[in-house]
């Protein structure tokens, strides 16, 4: 069973959803909202702050800086910079597609790593992972198996590689494999931004039933990129709204559709997979 209840669970998500909308809130502001104790909520407050979501403040706690983007390969496109509140929201669509007793493959990054919680709800998962701190994350909330593949550490994250990847990927039936990358240029090609765990990703996409693609932003000019496939080969794809304005077309040329969305974030679906 999960390690921790579902109230509690509820509650910190709700509190990292809250500081991601409002920019900054009091502590004595979520104990009355949160009907808790200001006590408990300075221990939520601890939790998320460790865990990347927020940053503590006198009496309260603000959203953590958004990482900035990276320069586009198109002149002049810019982006704003990726809310915690619309990280959130994409995690909790890339959790909509999961189902009980599923195996899942979830690669590296921040906002895969913040599918974790939305995850405890469901029942006998098998969930694959090659970050070290989604392992970390997972032991408290995935009723079922977590299992952490990969013999080699890329020492600039905390990610695992090699053939002990493979044979991981190789020994299971993938129900979903979630990863963050970016669409390279109209020909559709992805990439993400550790070239060593490009091959691996790659055989984990030719292995799954069902693959999501994370877009959040716009190609960048550098050298430390690796290819995992085609969009062609994707059967969801979500993204925020500043870059699903960019892509909508190439989306939409490529036999996408809108699955779902709340004008933030949208999932798409390939028309072959919404047939099913």
């Amino acid at each position: 069973m999960p390690r921790k209840s579902s109230n509690l669970l509820k509650r910190r998500l709700k509190i990292a959803e809250l500081v991601g909308q409002q920019g900054e809130i009091k502590v004595e502001d979520l104990s009355a909202q949160l009907g808790v104790s200001g006590v408990t909520i300075r221990g939520d407050l601890s939790y998320l702050e460790q865990q990347g979501y927020l940053k503590r403040s006198f009496g309260g706690a603000i959203a953590t800086p958004s990482q900035p983007h990276t320069v586009a390969i198109e002149p002049g496109v810019t982006l704003p910079p990726l809310t915690l509140a619309n990280q959130l929201e994409i995690a909790r669509h890339c959790a909509r597609m999961i189902s009980d007793r599923d195996t899942i493959f979830l690669g590296h990054g921040d906002i895969c790593r913040k599918i974790v919680p939305f995850l405890s709800g469901f029942k006998k998962l098998r969930l694959i992972v090659n970050d070290l701190q989604h392992a970390i994350l997972a032991d408290q909330f995935i009723d079922g198996e977590i299992i952490l593949a990969g013999g080699e550490l890329i020492r600039s994250q905390t990610v695992l590689s090699g053939k002990a990847l493979d044979a991981v990927v190789q020994q299971f039936t993938i129900s979903h494999c979630i990863l963050q990358a970016s669409i390279m240029d109209s020909s559709g090609i992805l990439n993400i931004d550790q070239p060593l765990l490009a091959p691996h990703y790659q055989r984990c996409m030719d292995k799954a039933q069902n693959t999501t693609a994370i877009v959040t932003h716009l190609p960048v000019q550098a050298n430390a990129i690796g290819t995992i496939g085609h969009l062609s080969r994707v059967d969801n794809l979500v993204t925020n709204r500043s870059v699903n304005e960019h892509y909508q077309q190439q989306l939409f040329e490529s036999d996408f559709s809108i699955r779902y969305t709340n004008n933030e974030c949208f999932t798409w679906a390939s028309r072959e997979t919404i047939g099913e």
